[in-house]
């Protein structure tokens, strides 16, 4: 199928404990598995189960190899990008290849609400209550508010405690930020900000706030996330938008994180059934896996990940999640998106 997505085969803890070596060290990419259809397995007695996921090689280490090891499930991983999935999700409708899509965006995944199966997990009722399946198909796994990362020795003097210090003179042209039409991360942040700078209500009361904001970035913008907390943390900018994950892997550099006083908009990670999947009930045991104590103590240790349940701690080196202002992830769409894209990029380079 698409060349771009990546098959592998897990076998039970061999299997993963290959992985978690690959997964660690970085290493490439095991046999793809010849493509066929899964064949569900009884309650109890293991089988298979098919996961797209757009995850990393490190976060499927700490997924996957546990889950198969408590289940006795063999799990195969397809990996790709988030819309690539989608779009193979989509394609296979009348005759589903995955069970799982497990990550992506919360946005694409409540815009395609007929492509899942209805199910809420039982350890549903363990999530903070404002992150529940609403609609019974998509479940939260994740919680990952945006920041403002910080390089202390590059602002000494200079207080940051939210959005609108950024507008200070002295920081005109030194505030990393990604082009949103590259970086869902910085579409996220824009609609943040416009919430957040405006009426609180609307996208649309916020866009003088943005003028000024675009005019501090001096021209100069980043062609992927990836590139914010490293400009921050090799000095070449000051203060950039980013969130707690980037933050993490790049909190023993000495950078730091403000969360904004003005409110930090959420970025949720969804884990959905995919509608006639071929193994059901593995699914099902997968989605309870993904919200329960376990897995959700385990990503947070070793992802530096929130969990979305309220019995487990934040990760370290962040404030509790009670503790902030917060903003609900934008859910806008396609034209919305567009649209806003295209006046920042007009105020960036007017």
């Amino acid at each position: 199928m698409d060349t771009k997505l990546t098959r592998r085969s897990f076998l039970g803890v061999a299997g993963g404990a290959a992985l978690a070596l690959a997964g660690c060290g970085g290493g490439g990419e095991a046999a793809p598995e010849a493509e066929g259809a899964a064949t569900e397995g009884a309650a109890g007695e293991g089988g298979s189960l098919v996961v797209y996921t757009p995850h990393s090689e490190e976060e499927i280490a700490i997924e996957i190899p546990p889950f198969e090891e408590q289940t006795g499930i063999k799990v195969e991983v397809v990996s790709g990008g988030a819309g690539e999935l989608i779009q193979r999700i989509s394609a296979e409708a009348k005759a589903p290849q995955g069970d799982v899509l497990f990550g992506g965006s919360m946005g694409t995944s409540l815009a395609s609400l007929d492509l899942w199966e209805e199910f809420v997990p039982e350890e549903d009722a363990n999530v903070m209550e404002q992150y529940r399946s609403k609609e019974k198909k998509v479940s939260t796994y994740t919680l990952v508010p945006t920041v403002i990362l910080v390089n202390p020795e590059l602002t000494q003097g200079i207080e940051i405690k939210g959005f609108n210090d950024l507008l200070k003179p002295e920081l005109k042209g030194k505030i990393a930020f990604a082009d949103p039409a590259a970086s869902s991360l910085s579409n996220v942040l824009v609609f943040n900000m416009l919430l957040a700078m405006g009426d609180g209500q609307t996208y649309d009361a916020g866009w003088d706030w943005m003028a000024q904001f675009c005019a501090q970035l001096d021209g100069k913008i980043l062609d992927g996330s990836s590139k914010v907390p490293k400009g921050v943390a090799d000095g070449e900018y000051a203060v950039g938008l980013s969130h707690e994950l980037y933050f993490a892997s790049y909190r023993d550099s000495g950078i730091e994180a403000v969360w904004p006083e003005e409110g930090s908009a959420v970025i949720t990670g969804p884990a959905q059934i995919i509608k006639g999947c071929p193994n059901l009930e593995n699914a099902k045991k997968f989605m309870e896996y993904a919200l329960g104590k376990d897995f959700q103590t385990r990503y947070m240790e070793q992802h530096n990940a929130r969990t979305v349940r309220s019995d487990v701690p934040a990760p370290e080196g962040v404030p509790a999640f009670d503790t902030l202002k917060t903003f609900e992830e934008p859910i806008v769409t396609s034209e919305e998106q567009a649209a806003v894209i295209q006046k920042f990029q007009d105020l960036v380079y007017a």
